[in-house]
């Protein structure tokens, strides 16, 4: 019994540091690097130096591996997280195709992305191995998945946002962009089963997750290609045209406040979720 009641102890302490190590952590990609920006001490670490555009990142939260597109240099990679060792390991080769986004899925052993020049979904394991074209589509930016309901949620930039079931069963539009409002950045809170997008008016706009209940959270009143957002508790993260970081409530008319301002244009937001860091660890010790 006594050590039982140790070895317990000793996984909820390992939970709870891994946990704690990851609170108020936000990723964000450059022109030359990924950089982790803590929200308590506005501390920046650079995790990686690469050079080109990485419009989206998802994290394995099973196998501890932080996975983005290049858009120019045509490829997936990905390096481990925590980690001291961050080599970057190429996963997919996908010239001449421009990935712009990505989702990962730990508990199938998928990742999907989709390439926007090539105007197609695709999908293969983990490592790379056993590449399948799913779909194609108009002008692909974002996928997003619900890892929790089981939903995956598209943009295409110009039309709208569908969803479907990661086999893309029961397939549907949910939301339909103003001709002219284009979207390059979404994201989902699960928890709250809501979705969360900027379009290049300046509009940040909420739905639930099937498309109803649209409402206006901020209107920023400066046009232009917003391509970063992440969404984690009570609070969304983005990145605005003057390279700065930003957190707003998610309550419409909330005052939105500067977190950090950057030399580089910052093209994805991702936060770390904690909470699910902590589930999985209990889920697979």
């Amino acid at each position: 019994m006594e050590v039982q009641i140790l070895l317990c102890l000793c996984v909820l302490l390992h939970c709870q540091k891994l946990t704690s190590s990851f609170t108020g952590n936000i990723l964000f990609s450059t022109n030359t690097a990924i950089i982790e920006f803590d929200i308590d001490t506005r501390n920046l670490a650079v995790l990686v130096e690469q050079s080109d555009v990485v419009y989206a990142m998802d994290y394995d939260y099973k196998n501890r591996f932080i996975y983005f597109p290049r858009y120019s240099t045509h490829d997936i990679v990905r390096f481990a997280y925590p980690s001291k060792n961050r080599t970057l390991q190429t996963v997919i080769k996908s010239s001449p195709y421009y990935p712009t986004g990505i989702a990962v899925d730990p508990t199938n052993g998928h990742i999907y992305w989709t390439d926007n020049s090539g105007q197609r979904l695709s999908r293969c394991y983990l490592d790379g191995s056993n590449v399948t074209v799913l779909s194609s589509l108009s002008l692909p930016f974002v996928i997003r998945l619900d890892l929790t309901n089981r939903w995956m949620y598209i943009v295409e930039s110009t039309i709208g946002i569908s969803r479907s079931r990661f086999d893309l069963f029961e397939k549907e539009p949910i939301v339909n962009f103003t001709l002219g409002r284009s979207v390059y950045c979404m994201d989902i809170d699960p928890e709250e089963q809501r979705l969360y997008w900027l379009n290049n008016a300046g509009e940040m706009k909420s739905s639930k997750d099937d498309g109803s209940d649209v409402s206006t959270i901020l209107s920023t009143n400066v046009p232009t290609d917003y391509v970063a957002i992440g969404v984690f508790g009570s609070y969304i993260y983005f990145a605005n045209s003057y390279n700065q970081l930003v957190m707003i409530n998610k309550e419409p008319g909330s005052t939105p406040s500067v977190l950090h301002n950057h030399t580089n244009i910052i093209n994805s937001v991702f936060v770390l979720n904690a909470v699910g860091m902590f589930q999985t660890v209990n889920d697979y010790l």
